[in-house]
């Protein structure tokens, strides 16, 4: 039965996502037992797809070296519905810092009110003087990390699908979008290509100046009864 093999190059890392689609399934064909979707699982699936896009967009945009910046909101008592136009300022007068300087400016952010109401935005930015930041941000306090994790950035779309899934259970829905991006994000190339096998082939292709990131790798079943298998390798320096 053939079966579709996503390859993805996204800065230094590389992911392949090997999965059936109901498009080449032959009827009749026998697959494993098929499960029937919850909304919890549903809501899981989004989630995961929606950490998927960020994951590849923070590859292919960042670096170490650029920002992850949190933002906190301690020096007013406002509600969930001020933090947009709050950060939304607050990128156009970083854009326009860093445009004096003749820079352009990438970002990433996300908005996160915790169960007593804690709010923060994280972000992902590509780096600038650490004073510009600090000047478009009056809120409160910024916290300011350099990226190290040479170009692989899964992690951390993790922590930022995570703080908005925690904005929604906070606020009974979702404020806004999961997260938003600068317009000048490189979109990451994907090539798809359908393989016709007999068998479902999970090995690994060993790519010259790439390394595993064992902890990407992943064999299972989902709820249509389908085998799926994907991994990722990062490029050594």
């Amino acid at each position: 039965m053939p079966y579709i093999e996503e390859v993805c190059r996204a800065g230094r890392v590389i992911e392949v996502d090997k999965h059936y689609s109901r498009r080449w399934h032959t009827p009749g064909e026998k697959r494993k037992d098929k499960s029937t979707p919850t909304t919890e699982s549903q809501k899981a699936r989004n989630q995961r797809k929606a950490e998927k896009t960020l994951r590849r967009l923070m590859n292919a945009n960042f670096q170490d070296g650029d920002y992850l910046v949190r933002l906190d909101f301690s020096q007013d008592p406002g509600g969930s519905e001020d933090m947009q136009p709050k950060i939304q300022k607050a990128v156009r007068d970083l854009r326009r810092y860093m445009k004096e300087k003749g820079k352009d400016l990438r970002y990433i952010y996300v908005k996160e009110v915790g169960p007593r109401g804690g709010r923060h935005i994280h972000m992902m930015i590509s780096k600038c003087d650490p004073d510009l930041i600090m000047k478009a941000w009056p809120h409160g306090g910024v916290h300011i990390d350099p990226l190290r994790s040479d170009g692989q950035y899964r992690k951390i779309a993790s922590y930022f699908i995570k703080y908005a899934a925690r904005s929604e259970e906070t606020e009974g829905q979702l404020i806004g979008k999961r997260w938003y991006g600068s317009r000048n994000l490189v979109k990451p190339v994907v090539r798809k290509r359908i393989i016709k096998a007999k068998r479902f082939k999970t090995n690994i292709k060993d790519i010259p100046g790439y390394t595993l990131d064992k902890d990407t790798e992943v064999h299972g079943v989902n709820e249509e009864g389908y085998e799926y298998f994907s991994y990722q390798l990062v490029q050594r320096e």
